[in-house]
């Protein structure tokens, strides 16, 4: 069975590495590649509301979003909810 945690893995380091030739010296230092991986994980997170978002609009219940992010209803909704969707939609045009 193929291991998705793992293939994420190898998918996030090669982006981080092409990140940082794409927007640096080029060279991978711990700077960049921090620095590059945090990049990643914020548009890994505007992509989620992106998608949550799609999901609520096509009539996804709050449980089947929570069931398919691995968390519960609840935590779901508090994440990606009206608010914190609005929010992040502010954060995004600024």
């Amino acid at each position: 069975m193929p291991d998705p945690a793992g293939a994420a893995d190898a998918i996030v380091d090669e982006a981080m590495r092409d990140l940082v030739q794409r927007t640096g010296s080029g060279e991978l230092t711990v700077g960049a590649a921090l620095g590059a991986t945090a990049a990643l994980r914020d548009a890994a997170d505007r992509k989620l509301f992106v998608l949550v978002g799609f999901a609520r609009d096509a009539g996804a219940s709050w449980a089947a979003i929570g069931e398919a992010l691995g968390v519960t209803t609840q935590a779901a909704h508090q994440r990606f909810g009206p608010k914190q969707a609005a929010s992040k939609a502010g954060k995004s045009a600024s």
